[in-house]
């Protein structure tokens, strides 16, 4: 249990990492004279440590448990971002969205199980 929990916060991490790329995404400006550091906006860079706090934590998870079993729990990322995108960016959800974010979580809770 305490192995699944470290997958767990390490994936939460990591969607929260893709969620300020997004906002950090928002906020570059399209402008040919200003160099690719001059647009990197804070968000990305909080993005990037926090993808790699995730790492760090899988690795971690990875010591204990078969790499098998602890990849596709990765896909939780995917259902992470899908509900967070839709509250904080308000992206439109449809019936084709849903039923591949059930088909995920299907997907998931085999693999959980075995």
């Amino acid at each position: 249990m305490k192995d699944l929990l470290l997958i767990i916060i390490s994936v939460a991490i990591g969607a929260v990492g893709q969620i300020a790329f997004k906002f950090g995404a928002m906020q570059m400006v399209e402008n040919p004279g200003i160099t690719l550091l001059e647009k990197i906006k804070w968000p990305i860079v909080l993005g990037l440590f926090l993808y790699g706090i995730s790492t760090i934590i899988w690795i971690m998870a990875l010591k204990k448990v078969e790499l098998s079993y602890a990849y596709p729990m990765v896909s939780l990322g995917y259902v992470f971002v899908f509900i967070a995108s839709y509250f904080i960016f308000h992206e439109p959800i449809n019936w084709l969205r849903i039923g591949g974010m059930l088909f995920i979580l299907a997907g998931i809770a085999l693999i959980a199980k075995s």
